[in-house]
């Protein structure tokens, strides 16, 4: 099954995740009838999430977490609870696969390598108690050097990592299409 699908550049959830009992949670607290709190915590859930996510490239969560929630319009005071990080949890659970785990790892060391070259006045300014240079100029250029590969490097990993989701959810078993949520999942019964 599919939980969440791009149509027509809005962002959907199925009606078959609602019958799964993380998202069930969700749905069943919004007392509204319009569920319009449910729906938002579902996308910031994706958005939080799913590989796919445009705010995927921010690392730090807590400024992810800010700016998610400030983007859909949730309340400035809303937090992540317990019923909305068991469905987090559930959802990192069920989509991750050993190359999006891969891609997310990679993404984070490119945050620590830009983090790194942000620095580079103080740790060229950096001396040992004898006055000598701490971090040689080299050492920067180097890295400098292997920024254009980092980056061709992050975006094959990237299509490589989509070309896996979507065979992931396209599988057919027999005359039956399974997608990533179905094949495979045992302990539910």
């Amino acid at each position: 099954m599919i939980i969440f699908e791009m149509k027509e550049f809005v962002l959907t959830v199925s009606e078959e995740a609602w019958g799964l009992l993380p998202f069930k949670a969700i749905l069943k607290r919004d007392k509204n009838r319009n569920k319009e709190t449910a729906f938002k915590e579902m996308l910031f859930i994706f958005y939080y999430v799913d590989i796919k996510s445009d705010y995927m490239y921010i690392t730090d969560s807590a400024i992810r977490s800010r700016e998610i929630i400030k983007d859909i319009g949730l309340p400035t005071d809303w937090k992540i609870d317990s019923t909305i990080q068991e469905a987090i949890d559930y959802y990192t659970r069920m989509s991750i696969t050993p190359t999006a785990k891969l891609y997310k790892s990679a993404l984070k060391a490119a945050d620590d390598i830009a983090k790194y070259l942000e620095m580079t006045d103080v740790l060229l300014a950096e001396r040992t108690d004898k006055g000598a240079v701490v971090t040689q100029l080299s050492t920067v250029t180097a890295s400098l050097k292997a920024v254009p590969i980092i980056m061709r490097d992050l975006k094959a990993s990237y299509k490589e990592l989509i070309t896996e989701q979507k065979d992931l959810e396209g599988r057919t078993k027999g005359s039956k299409t399974l997608n990533i949520f179905e094949d495979g999942i045992t302990g539910f019964d």
